[in-house]
């Protein structure tokens, strides 16, 4: 029993000797544009002769943790395919510092002299990573000059719909738009707006989420697009300057269609302060022609309606932000921003709309010619106060956000429609005006904690409550006797408030070679709709669970997978429940519904990547109460309208295949493929059964040439086929083939040429055979453009980036109506 005792004895003092005499490094690894970097070979050296000590790999998460290291001298060796390897200097473990915490460590991609040319590895245009898809834009040829949602058609598994001022991600509609982690609450029309209005100048890179965990908000049915401004990297100051113009080349459309964009961006930071902000003015034109062939029949009249339209504006535009963050200690970083958003433009429509009345076989045609002027203005404001406290160097933490975001939207629109009969002749004229005014204030406060636990564990949790109230103000005039009389019927006063308060909670394990996340978040929506004008108010209560499931897998060195899961919701932009007539012409206008509910979606997906590199993703989702576009006539009256209705089941099935090939050691390929299969199904869609389905595809392959003394190229190519939107069909494909060049003058600057859709081949192209409707559309739009940007950077290049966080109001933002028009 002694010799045992003192065995223990002996074994205790070994372990606390060894306890005593070995410690911890620990950090996390990044990109060179601070994106983490999971899985990445961590080797621990012996200073004296480079001999392996310890080895372990990066989380999913891109810490590490070496733990039980006998004191000694160290250095670090970092590797991971596709980057080069990187040493730390040495270190030192020993009792007066057990533990040692690296400041984020940096991977750059590897860099290959080649004898023909000097190519400077970067990253591809497409690229795959282990949770979503990234659009590189920042020194893509073929996207400067662009605007971002010219950006979005070249990106893959997106669909722009320009007929429907519409964004599909993976056949889907419900996208959520981010812009730095912050959604903007805006209309589907005013966000397209937006997007016109953003210079892939000030972009850095779109990041395509399909199925996001339950630390995002909840919003947003089909993913979430996130896009990443510019922002610099180290000590001191610096700034860019960016000047780019353009011009359409359309024929049978006005000459001048032309756009300027000028983007300053300054950065300072020293070791207390990070100042940045950036200005961005310009001006744009636009235009867009559509026809639009229709027949109604009614007690034995048949009216065939021939319209065709053309729509020409022009805007000005401002953008600011400035922002400051203060760090407090080692350990707290405050932070605030201000974001202004100001836009002022006008238009102008005109068009023309032969009429056939046919009635036991007496043709009978008049005409309609619609003439209308609009001008309007948009402000948005945006405040954050950010705190940031880190409690330890093992990564706990936590963070609070209170914001406000306010839109005030105004607009005029006047209208002058003449009738004409069979000879010509004027039988009448109405004349009408629309003021409308629609303001929008969002409150918003949200805290997120951080909590590693032990054996590469980590809990994440947080709260949110949130507040929005739309006031839209609606008026339609009519011109009677030189006098203007309000139009009950179309004139309205719509006021929404909307509360959602939220909390979510996620669990992360790392285990050798899987790592594993669930989470779950609850959200309570309490809103009232209440027409001032009708004496209608329409209040809902609700609270929906919202689970998410990502397990990543590690197969071998070039091999893994990733299995997610995700529901989602999509709730109703505030345009959509508004019961406003939005008048076209007197046969054809725009109403909301303010019955209409939020749509649920289960998302499903596994993906296999190889190499880092190659990924082939297998997805499926389940959508209800899918919020549905439709089309229908009023046979008295021969007006034709849209509304959004709710529809029972959407099932959607996708593939998409990427993948790079270096075709030569000077020209580099990149290539996505994606096929979808899409069911629409409801009982009662305007009085009769829908039951359709269709396949569809899209490709995007991009070309990157790279040549001696600064010359580089790019030529890309983008196809969507016809596809299938509930009653919608596109009879055409819409594809677009793009080209640019590029020069680097010197280190600091250097001028891209570029062109958009060089064949004019990315229209739309539909029709509607549906109950009484038989319908056929085509649309054209300024999509072959030529662009010449100039970029300049001055001081100092490498200047630490100013926080990249997400605002308590992101998730409203992008369902504001009333915006930019």
């Amino acid at each position: 029993m002694k010799k045992l005792l003192l065995l223990k004895i002996a074994l205790l003092a070994t372990m606390n000797s060894f306890a005593q005499n070995s410690g911890t490094v620990s950090g996390t690894i990044l990109d060179e544009k601070s994106e983490i970097l999971p899985f990445t070979n961590v080797l621990l050296l012996n200073a004296k002769d480079s001999t392996l000590a310890k080895a372990v790999t990066s989380d999913i998460d891109g810490k590490f943790k070496i733990e039980n290291a006998a004191f000694n001298n160290y250095l670090l060796k970092i590797s991971m395919v596709g980057y080069g390897e990187l040493y730390t200097p040495k270190f030192i473990l020993n009792a007066e510092k057990p533990n040692f915490n690296f400041e984020p460590l940096k991977l750059k991609q590897q860099t290959q002299m080649l004898a023909e040319v000097s190519v400077t590895a970067k990253k591809p245009f497409i690229e795959q990573q282990i949770d979503k898809t990234v659009v590189n834009v920042e020194n893509s040829i073929v996207a400067s000059g662009s605007t971002l949602l010219e950006i979005l058609e070249k990106s893959p598994g997106i669909v722009v719909d320009r007929q429907n001022n519409a964004l599909k991600l993976k056949n889907k509609t419900g996208v959520t738009v981010m812009i730095d982690g912050k959604r903007n609450y805006l209309s589907s029309e005013a966000l397209m707006q937006f997007l016109s209005n953003l210079n892939s100048e000030q972009v850095v890179s779109i990041e395509i989420i399909t199925n996001p965990s339950s630390k995002y908000d909840a919003q947003g049915n089909s993913g979430i697009i996130n896009i990443k401004l510019k922002k610099n990297q180290n000590f001191g100051t610096n700034g860019t300057l960016t000047l780019s113009a353009g011009n359409t080349f359309l024929p049978n459309a006005p000459n001048d269609i032309s756009r300027f964009s000028t983007n300053l961006s300054l950065n300072h930071r020293n070791e207390k302060w990070n100042i940045y902000g950036n200005v961005n003015p310009g001006k744009n034109k636009w235009y867009n022609d559509n026809t639009l062939i229709r027949s109604t029949n009614y007690e034995g009249l048949r009216s065939e309606f021939n319209q065709s339209s053309q729509r020409l504006g022009s805007g000005a535009y401002w953008n600011g932000k400035v922002g400051a963050d203060y760090f407090l200690s080692k350990k707290t970083t405050l932070g605030a921003m201000a974001d202004i958003n100001n836009w002022n433009g006008n238009g102008n429509s005109t068009g023309l709309t032969n009429i056939l009345e046919i009635q036991n076989g007496v043709n009978t045609a008049s005409s309609l010619v619609p003439t209308s002027v609009s001008d309007n203005s948009n402000f948005n404001f945006t405040g954050n106060f950010n705190i940031k406290h880190n409690f330890d160097e093992k990564g706990k933490e936590m963070t609070v956000d209170l914001d406000y975001s306010g839109f005030n939207n105004k607009g005029n629109q006047n209208f002058d429609n003449r009738f004409y009969d069979a000879n010509n002749q004027q039988t009448s004229a109405l004349i009408q005006r629309n003021p409308t005014s629609t303001i929008i204030d969002i409150f918003a406060i949200k805290t997120d904690f951080t909590i590693p636990t032990k054996n590469k564990a980590k809990v994440d949790f947080g709260v949110k409550s949130s507040f929005v109230k739309t006031d839209n103000d609606f008026t339609f005039e009519q011109q009677i006797d030189n006098t203007w009389v309000n139009d009950e019927g179309k004139t309205n006063h719509f006021i929404y408030k909307e509360f959602v308060n939220a909390a979510y909670v996620n669990y992360g394990k790392q285990f050798k070679k899987v790592g594993v996340q669930a989470g779950l978040r609850a959200e309570y929506t309490k809103s009232e709709g209440n027409s001032l004008t009708l004496n209608k108010v329409v209040p809902k209560e609700y609270l929906s669970l919202f689970p998410t499931l990502f397990v990543n897998q590690k197969l071998g060195k070039n091999h893994a997978t990733r299995y997610s899961y995700s529901r989602r919701i999509g709730r109703p932009n505030y345009q959509q429940l508004n019961p406003f007539i939005f008048f076209l012409d007197p046969y054809t206008f725009q109403k909301g519904n303010e019955f209409l509910n939020p749509e649920f979606t289960d998302n499903a997906e596994v993906t296999y990547t190889y190499k880092d590199a190659a990924s082939l993703s297998l997805g499926y989702a389940f959508t209800k109460d899918n919020m549905f576009d439709i089309i229908e006539q009023e046979d008295a009256t021969r007006k034709t309208f849209q509304t959004t209705t709710n529809l029972d089941k959407v099932e959607n099935f996708s593939a998409n295949l990427s993948f790079p090939i270096p075709v030569r050691k000077w020209w580099m390929m990149n290539n996505n493929f994606s096929v979808y299969y899409t069911r629409y199904r409801d009982n009662n869609v305007s009085g009769g059964v829908l039951d359709v389905g269709q396949t569809a595809f899209n490709f995007y392959t991009g070309n990157t040439f790279t040549f001696k003394k600064g010359w580089s190229a790019e030529a890309s190519m983008w196809y969507n086929s016809p596809n299938l939107l509930g009653i919608i069909k596109q009879t055409k494909p819409q594809y677009a083939i793009n080209a640019g060049v590029q020069k680097k003058i010197n280190k600091a600057s250097k001028i891209k040429l570029n062109a958009n859709d060089i064949f004019l081949t990315s229209f739309f192209n539909g029709k509607i055979d549906y109950q009484n409707i038989d319908l056929q559309v085509n649309n054209r739009w300024a999509s072959r453009r030529v662009s010449l940007t100039y970029t300049y950077n001055f001081g100092n290049q490498n200047v630490k980036s100013a926080r990249r966080r997400s605002t308590a109001t992101d998730d409203l933002k992008s369902r504001a109506g009333g915006g930019q028009n």
